[in-house]
């Protein structure tokens, strides 16, 4: 059969990162899938509590930072030897997140007949199993609706054309890693043109295939891509604004937060939540600025001048919970992102920069500009990309994500109630909608009044989400709402939705404009977009895990793979 390559893009922080001066490591988050590497991880977690914020800094610092492709390699019994799963890639992303994943992938797409008949996943449902490893139905027979599909493709069958179309090919999984602390487009040029490791230890290079070399080692001028979280914005940046929408057949995205996430920008002001995301993002705002202030890659996952439509999502309530401010108004640049008043996204400038890395790299290329209006000049771009970027996809998309706990979805195919695939509960999937700051505000305060107050003079903000004000003559604290703990029944708002834990789904459905009915009379139809699932009971880190994400994803490849015969190409 001739080769059609499928290519994994990971999410923010999916990638190994090495020092490109030491080949020392950077980033090589925990694998927890073993007792080894989970203790190791957890001494890493451990370790990384204390790291401070000039720490962070230097060592995250993008200019320095490398793909590393010596990390581990598990291949979970498909039909790859290690050594050919680190050729393609595979060692260049997090072996727990999604080794797994893309072993099981490979066994799908190596196996999808067995003399003459459809076999495994795409023939039969997981019915012994009652949905916990695969969807309780089979691709095969199955109405994409019962896995929560929006769009024109139906039903597939053994005799369709979709299918047929699909066992003509084979399928080499590859995966590539990249740099997430730079910008996007410069990942996605490099994911398009590939580069080389060199460890500095032993001077030997290592190639990173990139999407043009491995379809031309596999004598073809286009692949299927697969991306996770904000390798859906590299993906995007490759095909739209770097040129490479000829080399891709189409793309499949999962978890992606199409329009940024309120969740980054909070942690502008909060730091991580918890021990662990402390631990690797940071304790408070201060040590998370160090490293997001200076990463555009991260930068670029800030809520995106379309999140949501257009709504303010960075909220101010008294203690009745009555809206006081909402901005943004007209833009999350000027009024958030880049103005150092006491709501803004950094009204501290001093966080920036703790290691004086950004001020000598001005000084070096004898640039006048002070470290904040370096950011101010680096925010204006990543903006402006978003932009570029808002309703703007690949011409053979289809996409995916988690909506809360898996809700049962009825349909022609379904008879009663239907039984479900294993899902986390809702509780474990809620995540910021929008940022509700909380305070004891006086009756007669409103916006004008907000926008114009003084910082108090002591125990200002603990660098954690709580801060005080002088407003109406009166000292005012604001709390941010520190858990992802949606309110009970008859309690106000506080900004807190379902999604997948971590990307809300008003960011996720934009993907979904002009094909789910609620979204499209409202909004631009998001272009390129063929079908959208409107998925649950999956959480951001693991989406490829789930049984429903799993189904999509095959059904999404056979669609694309016939799209070469419906074009007669």
């Amino acid at each position: 059969r001739a080769p059609i390559p499928v290519i994994f893009l990971p999410g923010v922080m999916g990638t190994l990162l090495a020092n490109k001066k030491t080949g020392g490591t950077v980033w090589y988050p925990p694998n927890m899938d073993a007792v080894g590497s989970g203790i190791s991880g957890a001494a890493s977690i451990v370790a990384g509590w204390f790291r401070s914020a000039a720490n962070r800094a230097k060592r995250f610092d993008p200019n320095q930072a490398v793909v590393d492709p010596r990390g581990p390699v598990k291949v979970g019994g498909c039909s790859l030897t290690k050594e050919e799963a680190r050729r393609r890639g595979w060692s260049t992303v997090h072996r727990w997140s999604y080794q797994p994943a893309l072993a099981w992938l490979q066994n799908m797409l190596d196996n999808p007949m067995l003399a003459g008949e459809p076999i495994g996943e795409w023939a039969h449902g997981d019915s012994r199993g009652k949905g916990k490893k695969a969807a309780l139905k089979s691709v095969l027979d199955t109405d994409p609706v019962d896995y929560g599909g929006y769009g024109p493709g139906g039903t597939i069958t053994a005799e369709s054309d979709v299918f047929k179309s699909l066992a003509r090919y084979r399928y080499p999984v590859y995966a590539i890693g990249y740099n997430w602390l730079q910008s996007n487009q410069v990942s996605g040029q490099q994911v398009l043109d590939g580069l080389d490791f060199k460890d500095p230890q032993g001077e030997k290079i290592t190639r990173i295939m990139g999407i043009r070399e491995i379809c031309r080692e596999n004598h073809t001028d286009k692949a299927i891509i697969i991306t996770h979280s904000m390798g859906g914005l590299v993906a995007r940046m490759a095909s739209q604004l770097c040129n490479g929408a000829d080399d891709i057949l189409g793309i499949i995205h999962g978890a992606q937060p199409a329009t940024g996430a309120p969740l980054f920008a909070k942690r502008f002001r909060t730091g991580g939540e918890g021990f662990t995301n402390g631990s690797l993002m940071g304790r408070d705002d201060a040590e998370f600025v160090a490293i997001a202030s200076n990463a555009e890659g991260p930068m670029e996952l800030s809520p995106m001048p379309d999140y949501n439509n257009g709504d303010p999502w960075w909220i101010f309530v008294d203690k009745n919970g009555k809206e006081r401010m909402a901005l943004p108004e007209q833009s999350s640049l000027n009024e958030l992102y880049i103005n150092d008043a006491w709501y803004g996204l950094l009204p501290d400038t001093s966080l920036l920069d703790p290691a004086g890395i950004v001020k000598e790299q001005l000084d070096d290329q004898k640039d006048p500009s002070s470290v904040y209006e370096h950011f101010k000049k680096t925010m204006r771009a990543v903006v402006k990309r978003q932009m570029l970027l808002a309703n703007n996809y690949h011409p053979n998309t289809y996409a995916m994500y988690g909506n809360g706990a898996l809700k049962p979805k009825p349909s022609d195919s379904t008879q009663g109630a239907p039984q479900l695939e294993a899902s986390l509960p809702e509780e474990e999937l809620m995540t910021w909608g929008t940022v509700v700051w909380q305070g004891d505000l006086p009756e007669d305060v409103g916006e004008k009044e907000l926008k114009a107050a003084q910082w108090a003079d002591k125990d200002r903000d603990n660098h954690h989400g709580v801060l005080r004000i002088i407003v109406g003559g009166q000292t005012v604290t604001f709390t941010a709402q520190q858990k992802a703990v949606a309110p009970k029944s008859g309690e106000h708002e506080n900004g807190i939705i379902p999604g997948d834990g971590t990307v809300p789904a008003w960011s996720a459905e934009a993907q979904g404009r002009g094909l789910i009915p609620a979204l499209s009379a409202a909004t631009s139809n998001a272009s390129g977009v063929r079908m959208v699932f409107v998925q649950g009971g999956y959480e951001h880190q693991f989406c490829y895990d789930h049984p429903w994400s799993r189904w999509a994803t095959l059904y999404s490849v056979a669609q694309i793979a016939h799209s070469i015969d419906a074009k007669g190409t």
